[in-house]
């Protein structure tokens, strides 16, 4: 009897304990809730109605206004498309004249370097010819002279006149922005 004895007394020794260290761990937990709600913030006041219909109404006004701000970007947004298919054609169109230039450019080039050369050919024949007629003139001049007594003669070179047509300049080469052979 002894040996139940004493394992009963060791059970409910055992049991108080665990009950008493539930109710210190309770005890303990309700202090720190406590304190807790001691240091924490005051709770904001409750929402009323009516301040909740108008928070809705200034959220709806403020969602009615992106979507025309958004209607207003996507028609923006679609005219810059068609401005910028409108460009690209431009720039295309464009790139085609350009080249077309290019080519007039090329041809006008070369033009102008067949008229250059033969600008020199008719300048170095008209040289020629002016040198010949001096040449002429002098000899004529030394020709006419006396022998028997020195004179101081003044010599005049006499220049052709030479007339300018519509389509050839005064060289007789075609003048420039002439049209057509005569």
């Amino acid at each position: 009897m002894n040996s139940t004895l004493k394992v009963v007394a060791r059970r409910a020794a055992v049991t108080v304990g665990v009950v008493g260290s539930l109710g210190l761990g309770a005890a303990a937990i309700d202090a720190a809730a406590q304190w807790t709600a001691a240091a924490a913030p005051m709770q904001a006041p409750p929402v009323s109605a009516e301040s909740l219909a108008a928070q809705l109404a200034n959220e709806q006004a403020r969602g009615a206004d992106l979507q025309s701000r958004l209607q207003a970007a996507i028609a923006q947004t679609s005219q810059l498309q068609a401005a910028l298919v409108a460009a690209n054609g431009r720039i295309a169109s464009d790139g085609s004249a350009a080249q077309a230039l290019r080519a007039q450019v090329t041809a006008a080039q070369r033009k102008l370097a067949a008229l250059n050369q033969q600008a020199a050919a008719a300048s170095a024949a008209l040289q020629a010819a002016v040198a010949r007629q001096a040449a002429a003139s002098r000899q004529t001049v030394t020709a006419a002279r006396p022998t028997a007594a020195p004179t101081n003669t003044v010599v005049t070179s006499t220049a052709q006149p030479t007339t300018t047509h519509a389509t050839t300049g005064a060289s007789g080469a075609p003048a420039t922005g002439a049209g057509g052979d005569d």
